[in-house]
């Protein structure tokens, strides 16, 4: 089906799954202990075959050849477990990843958005976790920074920040150090608050741009960036 004759979900779906190579398989062989930072390695470490091919796992130390049920069984470990993982926030608005250089080192961003697209065509759970504007930079790569508030910012040391300039009323000289660490090179006055909220909560999203620029990465298996650019 063309992409632009794509009407629902099921049909993006569809044209994902349609894009399985099943010449050859995807193979985890994997133990459930301390299961996502396992998986994570061996998804990295396979070189006969690569996302794009049919995921096949193998729990080590059970019987049963995997007919579907295991890979999804697995699929929906990493997925919870990423979003433990390498997610923060309340969840009630969906969350933001968490900030952390060695695990984009590591590339396990951009696993992750393999993950998430190996997840989408083969059967598996969809991570319905992300922030609205952070699944509008993964479709777009772009965001609009004037629909930014406090209330996207997840980071506890951002947030409580953000607090402590809201809730001040009579100077906020004792934050000048954490005000100005976060890009604001203003003058640190209470008639300026609007200001300040702006920087810090730019530099609080900001910052976490290219570890999601690592996950579009992954997630442009099966040409999910593209479909999701064009389907949001």
């Amino acid at each position: 089906m063309p992409m632009a004759d794509l009407s629902s979900e099921d049909d993006i779906l569809q044209l994902l799954a349609n894009q399985v190579d099943s010449s050859k398989d995807f193979k985890i062989c994997i133990t459930r202990d301390d299961l996502v930072q396992r998986g994570f390695l061996q998804w990295q470490r396979q070189k006969k075959g690569s996302p794009v091919n049919k995921l096949n796992v193998t729990f080590i130390g059970e019987a049963g050849i995997d007919t579907g049920a295991l890979s999804k069984e697995f699929l929906t470990e990493m997925m919870n477990g990423i979003e433990r993982r390498l997610f923060e926030g309340s969840g009630k608005k969906g969350k933001s990843p968490v900030y952390s250089i060695s695990d984009l080192e590591n590339g396990f961003y951009r696993t992750a958005g393999e993950v998430f697209s190996v997840s989408l065509a083969q059967g598996g759970p969809a991570p319905c976790f992300f922030r609205n504007w952070c699944f509008q930079f993964l479709a777009t790569g772009d965001v609009d920074t004037l629909q930014l508030t406090k209330d996207d910012v997840d980071d506890h040391e951002y947030s409580s920040l953000l607090e402590r300039v809201v809730e001040a009323e009579t100077d906020l000289t004792k934050l000048t150090e954490e005000i100005v660490s976060c890009g604001y090179t203003g003058l640190v006055k209470l008639d300026r608050k609007d200001s300040i909220i702006r920087a810090i909560v730019l530099h609080a999203t900001m910052r976490l741009t290219p570890i999601l620029q690592q996950i579009r990465k992954g997630m442009k298996v099966y040409n999910l960036v593209e479909l999701m650019g064009r389907h949001p």
